[in-house]
C-alpha cells in the first residue's frame, strides 16, 4: 500500500513537470511568432525600404532599438524629443497584453522604484549635508580664507566710477591660446517680442521652452505677465559679492580641452564671465571653483551643502549662477553666429520639482520657484531682442538642480562637448550683457 501511494506520488510529479515544460515551450513559441511578426508587419509598413531578406531587416531594426536604447539613458535631453515607439517597445507591449497579471506586477515594481528614486534623491541632500559636514568645512574655510585675501588685494579703492572699495581683477590670460572676444555688444534691440501673444501658453512654449518627458507645466506657472513683473535687479554694493559664479559639473570640458586644465573647461568660462562683469558692469562676483563631480551622479548633492555655506558665509550674494555645458550626441554640432563673432549658443534650465510619476516633490520644494522662473525668461526674452539666434530656449526637467538656496538662481548650460573651448569662451559677453541687463531692472 505504501509502495503504491510512493509511486502515484512520483508519477503526479512527473505529470505536472511535463506540463510545465509543455506551457514554457509554448509561452517561448509566443513570443518567437510575436518577434517574427511584430517585424513582418513593420517591414511591410515601411514600403518605401529596400531590403535584401527578412534578417536584414530586422537586423537593421534590433540595431536601430539598441542604439535608441542608449540614448534614451545617456541622452534624454534627445530622446524626449522621440515619439515613435521602437520596435522593442511594441513588441512588449503586444507580449504583455497577453499576459495581465504579469504586466501588472512589473508596473508595480516600476512605481515603487520611481517612488524610491524620488526618495532617495531628497535624502541625499540631507545626508551629504551630515556625512561631509566636517569635510566641507575644512575645505571651505580654506578656499573662504583665500578668497578673503583675494579680495583685500584686488578690491580696494575705485576706478572708472566703480563701487567705492572695488577695483577690477586684473585680466588672464586664457589656457590653450584661447582669445577674450573682441565682441560688439548691442546697442539697441534688433526685434521687439510681441508680449500679447506669448499670454498664450502654447505660443509661449513652443516659442521658447523645451518641456522634458518627465515633467509638465501650466499656464498658471508660466504666466508671462506675472514672470515679468518680478523684479530682479539688485543695487549696487561695495560690500562684499553681489554675484556668485560655482559649478556643479566643474570637469566639464569641450572638444579642445586638455584634460585636467581646469581653466579649459566650464571653470575658464567662469573666470572670463567673472571678469566681464567686474571690469565692465563694476558688479561684485565671487567664482567658486569647488569640483564637486569626483562621482557626478552625486555632483548636486555634494555641491548643495558646499553652497550653503557659501551664501551664510558671503549674506550680500543676491544672484547665483551655476554654469555648465550641455551633453549631445556626437553627431550634434550647436553653433550660432552673434555680431559677427561666431560661438556656442546657450542654453537656460529650471527644475520644477514635479514628475509626471510622482506629482508635486513636496521633498524637494522649492519656495523660490517663480522667481527662478522670471530670471530665464526674463533672460531668454532680452535674448531674443538683442542677440536672435544666441539662446536654445529654456529646457524644464523635473528635480530642483540646488536652485532652492537663492531666489535669483540661474541654470546655463554653454554650448555642448562638440564645441571648442573658443566658440564657448565667445558666448560670455553677451551672456554678461544680458545678465547686466536683466539685474539692472530692464524688461523685455
Amino acid at each position: 500500500m505504501w509502495v503504491q501511494r510512493v509511486r502515484r506520488i512520483q508519477n503526479k510529479q512527473k505529470s505536472s513537470r511535463a506540463k510545465r515544460r509543455i506551457g514554457a515551450a509554448a509561452i517561448l513559441l509566443f513570443c518567437v511568432c510575436a518577434v517574427i511578426g511584430s517585424v513582418y508587419l513593420q517591414m511591410r509598413h515601411d514600403r518605401s525600404q529596400k531590403y535584401t531578406s527578412f534578417l536584414s531587416y530586422a537586423g537593421i531594426r534590433a540595431q536601430e532599438s539598441v542604439y535608441q536604447h542608449v540614448v534614451d539613458y545617456y541622452m534624454p535631453i534627445l530622446s524626449a524629443e522621440q515619439q515613435e515607439p521602437s520596435l522593442l517597445q511594441c513588441l512588449t507591449d503586444r507580449v504583455m497584453n497577453c499576459f495581465p497579471v504579469y504586466t501588472y506586477a512589473m508596473q508595480e515594481g516600476v512605481e515603487q522604484a520611481s517612488e524610491s528614486t524620488v526618495s532617495i534623491a531628497a535624502r541625499d541632500e540631507e545626508d551629504y549635508e551630515e556625512k561631509l559636514e566636517g569635510e566641507l568645512e575644512r575645505q571651505l574655510a580654506a578656499m573662504l580664507e583665500e578668497e578673503n585675501e583675494s579680495w583685500k588685494e584686488n578690491y580696494s579703492g575705485s576706478v572708472d566710477g566703480a563701487p567705492q572699495d572695488f577695483l577690477p581683477m586684473q585680466s588672464r590670460d586664457v589656457a590653450g591660446g584661447v582669445q577674450r572676444s573682441l565682441f560688439s555688444y548691442a546697442t539697441e534691440k534688433v526685434q521687439q517680442v510681441d508680449l500679447k501673444e506669448l499670454e498664450d501658453y502654447r505660443t509661449l512654449v513652443q516659442k521658447y521652452y523645451r518641456i522634458d518627458g518627465t515633467t509638465e507645466s501650466n499656464a498658471s506657472q508660466l504666466n508671462v505677465k506675472k514672470l515679468l513683473k518680478k523684479d530682479l535687479s539688485i543695487k549696487p554694493s561695495s560690500e562684499g559679492p553681489q554675484i556668485l559664479i560655482y559649478h556643479t559639473h566643474a570637469s566639464e570640458g569641450f572638444r579642445d580641452s586638455k584634460q585636467g586644465d581646469a581653466s579649459e573647461t566650464v571653470v575658464g568660462l567662469g573666470d572670463y564671465l567673472c571678469d566681464i562683469l567686474t571690469e565692465r558692469y563694476g558688479y561684485n562676483v565671487l567664482h567658486d571653483k569647488g569640483v564637486y563631480d569626483s562621482d557626478r551622479d552625486l555632483a548636486y548633492g555634494v555641491a548643495g551643502p558646499a553652497l550653503k555655506k557659501i551664501l551664510k558665509q558671503y549674506p550680500s550674494i543676491e544672484v547665483v549662477i551655476d554654469l555648465h555645458r550641455d551633453g549631445v550626441g556626437a553627431d550634434t554640432y550647436l553653433q550660432t553666429e552673434v555680431n559677427d563673432t561666431v560661438m556656442a549658443p546657450v542654453m537656460f534650465f529650471n527644475g520644477l520639482s514635479y514628475t509626471k510619476k510622482n506629482g508635486a516633490l513636496t521633498s524637494l520644494k522649492n519656495p523660490y520657484l517663480q522667481t527662478n522662473l522670471a530670471f530665464s525668461l526674463q533672460m531668454e526674452l532680452l535674448a531674443s531682442e538683442y542677440y536672435p539666434g544666441f539662446s536654445r530656449g529654456i529646457y524644464l526637467k523635473g528635480l530642483r538642480y540646488n536652485m532652492h538656496y537663492c531666489p535669483k538662481s540661474l541654470l546655463v548650460e554653454v554650448g555642448a562637448q562638440t564645441n571648442s573651448l573658443q566658440e564657448a569662451m565667445n558666448a560670455m559677453p553677451p551672456l554678461a550683457d544680458l545678465l547686466n541687463r536683466v539685474l539692472s531692472g530692464e524688461k523685455p
